[in-house]
């Protein structure tokens, strides 16, 4: 439980109906949202052990929002928003509008509402299914790991999950929880390890049962400690080339060297092997769980659709026996903080960094004193909000008329930059190249608004906004996934009273100014430290140093000797200042002027004031309980549905705009994403407050076109439809030469980055062989470097000249408003329809029989990483060979994990996926490795026994085992959506695809239930084991070896300087290997694809004979 003082309670509440239990002491209740259905009960073991029972009532009674527990009284308590750092490295194209199988398996996508529901609630909730789910959080985490191991938590995260003195087999827990139709994870954090999983609430016993064991008596055995540390090694090795990452460490390594913030969290062979015997790692590690893996240092939440009584029983049952050693966790507080997390020095100094991906970027970074017990007036998240804003007159918005940066991302988020320890508080700045050469305005500008913040002090008026914006986004929550909810909870459970354990996080409870002014001032000393991470070097900086742990190159320099930098480097300055007092600098700082350009945000205009329901749950019965088509023509296809089920003041409008021209050639459909990014870039300004105010958009480049996504409060969707299909619809009016150039640089970077990523690369790769007309990221890349702005401006208007619209409202709103939604996005685009639609249908290619090899080096010459994915084709979609393959993607993906992840440990990431190329489907294993580590070709050959292992699983697999399996497929095709969005997802799919299966889950559930062990035997051995039948592509992007090329492999750095001159081109490995009749190597995608037979899209009819 926690020790903070929960006098702020609105009033603590106990649950209906409670049974006493003599081991346990009842708790307050957590206060909830209007529209949380869910019952809570808070208690605490005798052994200390803190849990959260969440009573889903959903099968139990039609309860209504607000019908039970006392809810929150909303003018009283607030929510808050916190700013959050993006990763330079985010993919610029995500992977939108792919067909519906083309994603893990284990996504949580996959785990779809019930096509049965609509008729209304009562049938919803009685008829569907739901997940159950739990998770617990041990106070412990990377700050505690030895000086001489570290990453020793992250280590034991790990190896907790092998096994326990009640169930001894290794991959026991994890393989209960897959044949149960679930999954599991685990995180571990600087002052927390939560571990939490997903399963059908059918099985929710089996799985406490194991989950718990693992925390009452964990075998962790000398055996399974020398293997799985090499999953920590690979683990590191994927996530080694992420700048977030690579720069959080190089943060971490200027830390004081005694102070938890310096010590490496991941861990690595290094620290886990090669400094320490494997007697003395096995004794550490018991000694450090035994130590901090004690009951009353844990939290503990669980969520089902059973009672309180149920939930408490199971709780006190399998939690009860986790020992307690009652001693107080480490103190690091009472010895360590924000005053001596740093040298002193290192507020005067400037740190340039080479970084691993190509991105621009300044960090300014305040340590400021901890920030998380201050829930109450979150005022560290108020100045993140100011700071941060994007609208008029904001620094973002000046910074970017000014051509000086893209974007601005203010406050601390991540654990590493807010514990109990200290807060980071950093503004980060993309910047233009532009920027990057003068740095000094930016931070003019940074100055200025700081010296604002002190000038115009706390404003209690925006304030009070943020405090309502939040608590109507708390009052109208929309349901979490199970497993999403449990995880958050437990966390909370840490940091906040009982009460409080559900608004701790989200609300403003009060307006103090003196907490807020405290931050002000922190922020206006001059105790800062700067960094810039610029492939593109800065000024004449020579590279000095390297990071332990990353490698990460940079160079330290003295404030002063930044300063003569900027001003003096046209003289090529070679010698640098020693000092380390900032005279210049100090200058720079003091005499920061107001600029008119920057001021503190007006009101906010979007903000919605109607929440009214527009439809009674009587109308359930007349509204239709799928999407209906309101219009169809030439130039738009318009389907709505209005909700009677979530009840909530929210809708979606969804729009894919069809044309053939992106569809048709790379060029195109490179000028399809520069176009997009240009609008969003040109509407970011005004729609900014839109989004703070609860109204979302998204928009995007898609196969055939671009796709624009709406969602938020009804009231004021229609003004931002209107506003981006307008601004899109005069793009060639307003077209800026300066957005323009500052857009072209930030796509060749973006484009640049994805290339560098060797899973993307597989993916591109094994999608231009497949699929006709997929236009890879080197390709739009290539045409990117040429482009000009009449290019861009050209496509604008041509894109229009045919075209036609696919739309689906659905949510608050009434029919009425769709049409005139509709009418209003056609009138702003002004143009033609498609001459022939039928000439952009998407098409794939026959994988021809046999071994057919697809082998490339990986773009980034250093990168150990290897990427394997090996297909296996299996034809045309019916009924019954989607759900066999579904079926056996399940079967697959247990044994798959502990013989290739967990026993064989061929690297951290291993899945299977089911693929849905236009209807032509297949299944893959994807194994990511470290080629220095084992080969490709290894990787390759493991596969193949596995797949023979296999035969042998699906042999002696009982009929018992494969009823589980399947009915727990069953049972994820049933799963209530629990919000509006994913209900909406499964309609938008249909609509796209043009499909129209709108109870598609129930269907594909009467076909699993037909399938026998004998039909899925059938099938793999058809698609893997017969050869005569075998259409097989394995396609591999390899890493480098370190062991035998490391001197060959340097990359100039000229290379990674000059991103926009490089030429992307494929190099195929082993082209001059030879096989055997049926297999082969290829040498050149288009030369092989031509050879190749094409299917036109199949679509699956439910109708037909299998």
């Amino acid at each position: 439980m926690s020790s903070r003082d929960s006098s702020t309670s609105s009033g603590s509440r106990q649950d209906h109906a409670r049974t006493t239990h003599p081991l346990v002491t009842y708790l307050p209740s957590p206060d909830t949202s209007f529209s949380d259905r869910k019952q809570y009960r808070s208690i605490l073991l005798a052994n200390g052990l803190h849990a959260l029972l969440i009573a889903d009532p959903t099968d139990q009674s039609a309860v209504q929002p607000g019908q039970k527990q006392t809810a929150v009284d909303m003018n009283r308590f607030h929510t808050t928003s916190s700013s959050v750092s993006s990763d330079a490295e985010e993919s610029y194209e995500a992977d939108h509008e792919q067909p519906k199988s083309e994603t893990s398996f284990r996504s949580e996508s996959d785990d779809e509402g019930s096509d049965s529901a609509n008729e209304s609630i009562i049938i919803d909730e009685i008829e569907g299914e739901k997940l159950a789910a739990a998770a617990l959080c041990v106070g412990v985490g990377s700050f505690n790991d030895p000086r001489n191991i570290q990453g020793l938590a992250h280590f034991l995260e790990h190896m907790i999950f092998m096994g326990s003195k009640k169930y001894p087999r290794e991959n026991e827990y994890d393989s209960y929880i897959s044949k149960c139709g679930g999954f599991d994870n685990a995180v571990t954090d600087l002052e927390e390890t939560t571990f939490y999983f997903e399963i059908d609430e059918g099985h929710l016993e089996g799985a406490l049962d194991r989950f718990a064991s693992l925390f009452t008596e964990p075998l962790m055995l000398r055996d399974s400690v020398c293997r799985e540390r090499d999953a920590v090694e690979s683990e590191f090795q994927t996530n080694k080339n992420r700048f977030s990452s690579a720069r959080e460490q190089l943060v971490a390594s200027l830390g004081r060297e005694d102070h938890p913030i310096s010590l490496f969290s991941w861990g690595n062979l290094e620290t886990l092997k090669k400094n320490i015997t494997d007697d003395e790692l096995y004794m550490e590690l018991h000694n450090f769980q035994r130590r901090h893996y004690s009951a009353h240092r844990m939290h503990f939440a669980v969520q089902a659709r059973m009672s309180l009584d149920e939930l408490e029983a199971l709780t006190v049952k399998y939690f009860s026996a986790i020992p307690s050693n009652w001693l107080p966790a480490d103190n690091l507080s009472s010895t360590f903080n924000e005053t001596n997390a740093f040298r002193t020095d290192y507020y005067r100094k400037l740190y340039v960094v080479k970084p691993i991906s190509d991105v621009c970027q300044l960090d300014i970074t305040w340590c400021l004193p901890p920030c998380v017990k201050d829930y109450q007036v979150k005022a560290i998240d108020y100045i993140s909000y100011v700071m941060g804003f994007e609208g008029k007159n904001s620094l973002t918005s000046y910074l970017r008329k000014k051509s000086l940066a893209l974007d601005v991302h203010t406050g601390a988020s991540s654990g590493f930059e807010k514990n109990s320890l200290y807060t980071l508080f950093t503004t980060s700045i993309t910047m233009t190249d532009h920027g990057l050469d003068n740095v000094d305005e930016i931070l003019k500008a940074v100055y200025s608004f700081v010296r604002l913040l002190k000038r115009q002090g706390p404003i209690e008026w925006i304030f009070k906004e943020l405090q309502e914006l939040e608590a109507t986004s708390f009052r109208y929550r929309k349901e979490k996934e199970a497993s999403d909810n449990v995880e958050e909870l437990v966390v909370n459970m840490r940091y906040y009273p009982p009460e409080h354990i559900i608004t701790g996080s989200e609300l403003y409870f009060k307006y103090d100014p003196s907490e807020i002014w405290a931050v002000i001032n922190n922020l206006n000393e001059p105790k800062f430290n700067l960094m810039i991470s610029s492939t593109k070097p800065f000024r004449n900086v020579t590279y000095n140093r390297t990071e332990t742990w990353f490698g990460t190159e940079y160079v330290e320099l003295g404030m002063v000797q930044m300063h003569h930098l900027i001003v003096v480097a046209h003289e090529f300055l070679t010698f640098l200042f020693t000092t380390d007092v900032p005279e210049e600098w100090q200058r720079l700082w003091d005499t920061a002027e107001p600029i008119s350009e920057i001021q503190l945000q007006g009101k906010n205009q979007y903000i919605s004031t109607n929440f009214t329901i527009l439809a009674d749950i009587a109308d359930s019965i007349e509204i239709p309980q799928y999407p209906e088509k309101i219009v169809e023509n030439e130039m738009c296809e318009l389907w709505f549905r209005q909700d009677t089920k979530f009840r909530l003041p929210l809708a979606l409008m969804y729009f894919y705009i069809i044309s053939p021209l992106p569809y048709n050639n790379s060029k195109s459909s490179a000028l399809a994403g520069f176009f997009i990014s240009m609008v969003k870039f040109q509407i970011a300004e005004e729609l900014y407050p839109a989004e703070v105010a609860g109204l979302n958009y998204e928009l995007y480049p898609a196969e055939k076109g671009l796709v624009l996504k709406i969602d938020g409060y009804n009231e004021k969707l229609p003004i931002i439809v209107d506003e981006i299909s307008a601004t899109m619809g005069r793009f060639a009016d307003i077209f800026s030469e300066n957005v323009f150039d500052v857009i072209k640089v930030k796509l060749e970077k973006a484009y640049y980055n994805e290339l560098m990523k060797p899973n993307k690369l597989n993916r591109d790769v094994r999608l231009k062989l497949v699929q006709l007309n997929h236009w890879t990221t080197w390709e739009k890349f290539e045409h990117m470097k040429n482009f000009t702005a009449n290019d861009v401006r050209q496509f604008a208007k041509d894109f229009f000249n045919g075209f036609k619209v696919q739309a689906l409202v659905q949510g608050n709103m009434h029919r009425e408003d769709a049409l005139q939604v509709m009418h209003k996005v056609l009138n702003n685009f002004k143009g033609s329809p498609i001459a022939d639609i039928k000439s952009i249908e998407s098409k794939t290619r026959e994988i021809p029989i046999g071994e057919n090899y697809l082998r490339v080096s990986n773009f980034r010459e250093q990168d150990v990483n290897t990427v394997t994915t090996t297909f296996y084709q299996a034809g045309p979609v019916t009924p019954f060979l989607h759900a066999c393959l579904e079926l056996l993607v399940s079967l697959l993906e247990e044994p798959l994990f502990d013989v290739l992840r967990t026993k064989e440990q061929l690297g951290y990431d291993v899945s299977t996926t089911l693929r849905d190329n236009a209807g032509i489907l297949g299944f893959s294993i994807t194994v990511h490795s470290q080629e220095n580590k084992f080969s490709y070709r290894y990787i390759d050959e493991r596969i193949e026994l596995f797949n023979a292992h296999f035969v042998q699983v699906l042999h002696e697999m009982t009929d018992k085992d494969f009823e589980l399996v399947k009915t727990s497929l069953k049972h994820r095709k049933q799963v209530i959506d629990t919000e509006l969005k994913n209900e909406a997802s499964r309609h938008w799919g249909e609509i796209t695809t043009e499909e129209y299966i709108f109870n598609r889950n129930k269907l594909e559930v009467e076909q699993i239930e037909k399938l026998s062990k004998l039909d899925v035997s059938q099938l793999f051995h058809r698609l893997v084991v017969d050869s005569s039948s075998r259409r097989k592509l394995c396609v591999q992007v390899v890493g480098n070896n370190e062991k035998s090329s490391e001197e060959n492999v340097t990359l100039p750095t000229s290379k990674v300087d000059t991103y926009h001159r490089t030429n992307f081109r494929l190099n195929y490995i082993d082209a001059e290997v030879q096989l055997d009749d049926s297999s082969q190597h290829i040498t050149n995608i288009d030369t092989f694809a031509e050879q190749l037979k094409v299917y036109s899209m199949v679509k699956i009819d439910f109708g037909a004979v299998n």
